[in-house]
């Protein structure tokens, strides 16, 4: 297994730091209910595109990942995930839980207020450990 380079280290580097902030800003966004959710505007725009970004991000990781391991880049943000758990990054079970995160960013392109606000609680709730546990590993592979 060769090195990554310099580059896809740093573009992953970058990523990681701007995950890390998202995620201090997402934890502004704790018990939010769907009341506020539905008529505070910023905040609805602010937690979706913190949790379009986070996804995007982490998918993106993945995907320099992939392509470092010269392995195919799968046709769905939910795969990058489970090909991360082909080649030994990460365990099965988070594998599936960051799948069902990045699911969150095309629910939150195409779908109402209400099956919207579902995606947001469920993100709001299990993205902050699923998130934490792959950006440690991902700091882990960076330093071996």
């Amino acid at each position: 297994m060769s090195p990554l380079e310099k580059a896809q280290k740093e573009s992953i580097i970058r990523r990681l730091s701007f995950i890390q902030v998202e995620m201090e800003d997402l934890n502004d966004f704790q018990g939010m209910d769907y009341g506020t959710y539905q008529q505070d505007r910023a905040k609805r725009r602010n937690v979706e595109r913190i949790a379009e970004n986070v996804s995007n991000a982490m998918i993106d990781i993945g995907k320099i990942l992939l392509s470092w391991q010269k392995v195919e880049v799968p046709g769905t943000y939910r795969e990058v995930f489970t090909r991360l758990h082909e080649i030994g990054l990460v365990s099965e079970e988070l594998a599936h839980q960051l799948g069902e995160l990045s699911r969150s960013r095309n629910i939150l392109a195409h779908q109402y207020l209400d099956i919207k606000w579902e995606t947001i609680q469920k993100f709001i709730a299990e993205a902050p450990e699923a998130v934490q546990g792959f950006t440690q590993i991902i700091h882990e592979f960076l330093q071996r």
